[in-house]
């Protein structure tokens, strides 16, 4: 079975080709949803994060304030670095597990929808992987909007990734998503043709 890696850089529209992928009848496993999953309610995940950073990132619910452990490790990249290591080795074990039931399934492709394969040097892994990218002032003005940022907050969250250029330096395929959902979709199908 062929495993491409989806990424990009944050709202640069990863997220968005991975929906055009499912509309399309392509199998995806996003690895946001994975790293939710790993940090359930009484999980062993959520009670490592709480070791190391305090009750004060739960909700009352028991649940895990993914607003408050934003602010927490966009400020700094040590505490980043630590959140990291605690919720990467779960969430890549739960992404082999994905692969492997998809792979017995019969499946000839699908695809892994994560931002950090570069930064975790998971690329090996990978028999092609598609870089989504955007150019910064687009980048800005739709994480400002999505997340209700101001522009300080926005450049210091793109500004703690990868460089975009690096990533897709090292991609086989690359796509450009400053135009319109359409000129997306278009280089999309052509790589699905070409994959």
């Amino acid at each position: 079975m062929k495993w491409i890696g989806i990424t990009g850089g944050i709202a640069t529209g990863k997220s968005t080709v991975s929906k055009m992928l499912q509309d399309l009848g392509e199998v995806v496993i996003d690895a946001d949803l994975l790293a939710k999953e790993v940090v359930q309610p009484e999980s062993f995940g959520l009670n490592a994060v709480v070791t190391y950073f305090g009750p004060e990132v739960l909700k009352k619910s028991g649940e895990l304030d993914r607003k408050k452990m934003a602010e927490i490790v966009f400020k700094d990249p040590t505490q980043r670095t630590l959140l990291e290591n605690i919720l990467h080795p779960l969430i890549q074990w739960r992404s082999l597990q994905e692969r492997e039931v998809l792979q017995h399934s019969g499946k000839v492709k699908a695809f892994y929808d994560a931002a950090l394969i570069y930064e975790k040097n998971l690329q090996s892994r990978f028999d092609a992987i598609i870089v989504v990218v955007a150019n910064q002032d687009v980048q800005k003005k739709r994480l400002m909007e999505r997340n209700k940022l101001t522009p300080v907050q926005a450049q210091k969250i793109i500004e703690s990734q990868w460089p975009l250029l690096k990533k897709a330096e090292q991609a086989k395929y690359v796509i450009d998503n400053n135009g319109t959902i359409n000129e997306t979709k278009k280089q999309l199908v052509s790589i699905l043709k070409e994959i």
